[in-house]
């Protein structure tokens, strides 16, 4: 059973990575969903839930292992949600599932998260869009899921220690997080690097190398420039600026286009359960404040070809507002500008500075209410 992996500095003593169990997805700023699709077949040998019939299964697969989940689909009562967590193909010997409803226009989405046997304990976050939204024909028999797990530690490049992060399993594939400029978040490429690929830190060329369960920091022999390091997006810094084409056909520079305006910039895409949740909240905001001079500016992380399903999905959920589509999933270019790793993200500019107002978790759920109506209160103050 790994539990942690020696990290062999060069010439120093080596330093463990601790697993930690849960809470990877906030610490590395974000996800990767993967498809787990399921059918009605229980698998031979296995033990379904008591009591439950019209049952789908499916599996969570990290690295070598699976684990097997089961979704009840009884018409007219509560969704449920099982996982084979000890992997014995029985789910009656193991602990609930949560599993939450949420209702977004008369569509119910779930989510959830449970426990896993890796590594004495792992937590996988899963959810699943509402299998009758016509929206999501494709994705009617799929749940969605990430590792909630991975590795945390330090790791010496010359002279200088950093703090690294893995989220779930190490392999020679991973990415690994390493806090170049000490302030705690994942920044990004400039702070994303991968196994066995060189990179460049303080001028000097390494490599991450796998061998086994160590992990070594090595030179390269081949020689990389480094990547600075993104902007600042802290409260008072200018924002970055860009120039646009809207969906609609209107020419935006951002943010001179928002003069007289607060504007909110929302990074979010169609196929994202957090976004589409976030969006009642996001539509009572706006026809609260868009009188006082809140204009807001969607930019669509939906892969190519998906114009037409942005389109229709903006118009049926009333979001009125300019959206800038390209078509290049995580690599939207304005999106890299911004350093956006995960989804929904949301700044406040103010168009007449080019300051940030707010960010972050201050932009989330009932708190975008309270930061809207502090900026304006503000706003009417000075004026």
């Amino acid at each position: 059973m790994l539990t942690a992996l020696a990290f062999a500095i060069l010439a120093q003593d080596a330093v463990d990575l601790k697993f930690v169990a849960s809470g990877m997805t906030a610490k590395m700023g974000g996800y990767s969903p993967i498809r787990a699709e399921m059918d009605a077949v229980l698998p031979s040998g296995g033990s379904a839930p008591r009591g439950t019939r019209n049952l789908k299964y499916g599996k969570f697969v990290f690295g070598e292992q699976s684990w097997m989940f089961a979704v009840s689909e009884t018409t007219g009562q509560e969704s449920k949600f099982w996982i084979d967590a000890n992997r014995n193909g029985n789910f009656n010997d193991d602990a609930a599932v949560e599993w939450v409803a949420r209702e977004t226009n008369g569509l119910t989405m779930y989510s959830g998260s449970g426990m896993i046997n890796l590594n004495g304990g792992a937590q996988v976050n899963f959810y699943r869009f509402d299998p009758t939204d016509p929206a999501r024909e494709q994705l009617k028999n799929t749940v969605l899921y990430y590792n909630d797990f991975g590795y945390e530690g330090t790791a010496k490049f010359g002279s200088h220690s950093h703090f690294v992060r893995i989220g779930g399993l190490i392999t020679p594939t991973s990415s690994v997080f390493i806090d170049r400029n000490g302030n705690g978040s994942n920044d990004g490429p400039s702070e994303t690097y991968a196994v066995g690929k060189p990179l460049n830190i303080g001028g000097s060329t390494y490599v991450l190398s796998l061998t086994g369960q160590s992990l070594s920091v090595l030179p390269s022999s081949d020689v990389v420039a480094e990547i600075p390091l993104p902007p600042d997006l802290s409260v008072g810094q200018l924002s970055p600026t860009f120039k646009a084409t809207a969906m609609s056909g209107q020419e935006i520079s951002f943010p001179s286009s928002y003069k007289g305006k607060v504007v909110l910039l929302d990074f979010w895409a169609t196929w994202c359960g957090p976004c589409i949740a976030e969006l009642p909240n996001v539509l009572a905001n706006y026809e609260k404040f868009h009188p006082q001079g809140l204009e807001i500016l969607g930019i669509s992380f939906d892969q190519e070809n998906k114009s037409s399903a942005v389109q229709a999905f903006t118009k049926e959920h009333n979001m009125t507002w300019e959206h800038v589509y390209e078509g290049k999933y995580w690599s939207t270019s304005i999106g890299t500008q911004f350093n956006v790793r995960g989804i929904p993200f949301m700044l406040l500019v103010d168009g007449d500075t080019g300051r940030i107002l707010a960010g972050g978790n201050t932009m989330r759920g009932e708190r975008l209410g309270e930061t809207l109506s502090q900026v304006f209160a503000d706003r009417a103050f000075r004026q």
